[in-house]
């Protein structure tokens, strides 16, 4: 019982440290590379003619860390806008949604107890608290 307790902590533990460590690769390689921005541009082939469009748009700050990200439908405009503040750690603590009009639908805040998330608060348009998620570590 005691080794088949072992193996689900494992890979539970596993799981919760490789997506982790993959994004932390990526915000370093964007670092690394110096990287400010990044455009997706989405290529249609209609009767023989090429129609490219920005699908979508990114911004990063020195650390690597996302700042706005936006997405296009095909005529350019924005389908959706998200914007992301950080504290002095590089803790993710606020990211705002935006609709197409540029009005905010949600608003996530995220706090943190010596380096660890310890709650998330969802707020809805009209700023209104949604919903809450504590974490507990033990």
């Amino acid at each position: 019982m005691k080794t088949k307790y072992q193996l689900i902590l494992v890979a539970f533990a596993l799981l919760i440290v490789c997506p982790t460590n993959s994004f932390a690769q990526k915000k370093k390689e964007i670092r690394q590379a110096g990287i400010k921005q990044k455009v997706e541009w989405r290529y249609i082939y209609e009767n023989d003619k090429e129609i490219k469009y920005k699908e979508y748009e990114a911004q990063f700050d020195k650390q690597g860390n996302i700042l706005m990200e936006k997405t296009y439908d095909e005529k350019g405009n924005t389908i959706k806008h998200i914007e992301y503040k950080y504290d002095n750690e590089g803790n993710e603590i606020l990211q705002t949604t935006f609709n197409s009009k540029g009005e905010v639908i949600e608003k996530v805040e995220t706090s943190y107890s010596n380096g660890l998330k310890v709650e998330k608060k969802i707020y809805g348009p009209t700023g209104k608290l949604k919903s809450r998620k504590v974490f507990e570590y033990k």
